[in-house]
């Protein structure tokens, strides 16, 4: 008669439901990068905040995947971002508009915001075990907005998401 070892089988079980797990999970990636765009109704002056927005996929500590909104929208910012005080000085803003004198009211060094985002996630673990996302708008521009309430972000993502049946347990921003 064989004999069946239970934890052997409890851990191949483990690995195989994990393996799809992070396949659905993986998938879903774009989608809550465009559910984050979808959020964001502002206007971008260098298309550095709208090219900002990016997911990281955790399980149990492991750095699993990552989607940005830079691979999304397929445009690049115009320039890096503006500093507090600097007018931008292209003769259009990314969305297409003609540049009408913008001056920065934010921003303390000039970055690109993709590569912002990826820096963020590479530093930005979960608190705790398990299956997380980490989701970021990595500019000061998008804080400077959230925080004086002239735009909805990233922060409506929370409600929208747990509408939607996640356990969102944090929201931070800066």
């Amino acid at each position: 008669m064989r004999r069946t070892n239970i934890a052997a089988l409890g851990k191949r079980l483990k690995k195989k439901t994990d393996a799809i797990i992070e396949a659905r999970l993986k998938e879903s990636l774009p989608a809550i990068i465009r559910l984050a765009l979808d959020h964001a109704k502002i206007h971008s002056v260098t298309g550095n905040t709208m090219n900002s927005f990016a997911v990281a996929l955790w399980h149990d500590g492991k750095f699993l995947g990552f989607y940005s909104s830079y691979q999304e929208l397929h445009k690049a910012p115009t320039r890096v971002t503006l500093v507090k005080g600097e007018t931008y000085d292209q003769p259009y803003y990314w969305g297409g508009d003609p540049n009408e004198g913008y001056t920065a009211p934010t921003g303390s060094r000039h970055y690109w915001g993709q590569e912002e985002a990826e820096d963020f996630l590479s530093f930005r673990f979960p608190r705790k075990g398990g299956w997380a996302f980490v989701i970021v708008a990595a500019t000061d521009y998008a804080k400077y907005l959230e925080v004086r309430g002239a735009a909805n972000v990233i922060g409506g993502l929370q409600s929208d998401l747990e509408g939607r049946g996640a356990n969102v347990s944090d929201i931070q921003f800066g």
